[in-house]
């Protein structure tokens, strides 16, 4: 990941109870470190992406504008004032940080009086016509199954199945041509009927790994 996304870190897994950690903040219950640190892994990108497509902000200022955002939402009740029954929190997020520029925005302009106000250059999506809320879906989704694979990776590695993930990584990850299971079990030493239960394997603790980051969406 570059810097952006970097931000929060790749972290361990989110809790994988059930509950939702949503509705324990939004009751009034406080917010850890490491789930404020998870929210910012899936966010910073979308977060900063929409601010820079929606307010024509340079590279600088919109990662000092997303990383002001993160930093008041730990100052002022942001999670608490969350209600699950009203919408996503995805939804909460995108139109928090809408209000959070434009105030960012209107009070940068009112200091510079109406002049010297720099508008960036935007890239390919504004080509494609693609809204600054399509924009954060597309960041979030995207960051999600980034931040879920890493998650699997992590695993693999803690668990000691770099064979597990080599497979994965080598068929469901390709870029180009796939090798065929025939292939990938000559490659590690294993029968073609232990390629299939790897890959199951592997596809079943991602899907998981994804519904654990999408506590907080």
């Amino acid at each position: 990941m570059d810097a952006d996304t970097a931000i929060g870190g790749a972290g361990d897994r989110f809790p994988s109870t059930r509950f939702s950690l949503l509705e324990a903040v939004s009751a009034g219950g406080a917010i850890t470190e490491d789930a404020m640190e998870q929210v910012a892994a899936l966010y910073w990108k979308p977060v900063y992406r929409f601010v820079r497509w929606k307010f024509r902000q340079s590279n600088e200022d919109a990662k000092d504008l997303t990383q002001s955002f993160f930093a008041s939402t730990i100052e002022r009740d942001f999670f608490q004032r969350f209600d699950p029954a009203r919408g996503s929190f995805r939804t909460y997020v995108r139109m928090a940080v809408e209000r959070f520029a434009a105030n960012e925005y209107a009070a940068g302009n009112r200091l510079k009086r109406g002049g010297g106000v720099a508008f960036e250059p935007i890239d390919e999506q504004a080509a494609a016509g693609e809204s600054p809320e399509d924009l954060f879906e597309r960041e979030w989704r995207r960051q999600l199954f980034t931040l879920a694979l890493e998650d699997l990776r992590a695993e693999c590695e803690r668990a000691a199945k770099p064979v597990q993930w080599a497979v994965f990584e080598a068929y469901d990850l390709a870029e180009g041509d796939r090798p065929s299971y025939a292939e990938l079990g000559a490659r590690h030493g294993v029968a073609i009927s232990q390629i299939t239960n790897y890959l199951a394997w592997a596809r079943g603790r991602l899907r998981a790994l994804v519904e654990d980051r999408r506590v907080w969406s």
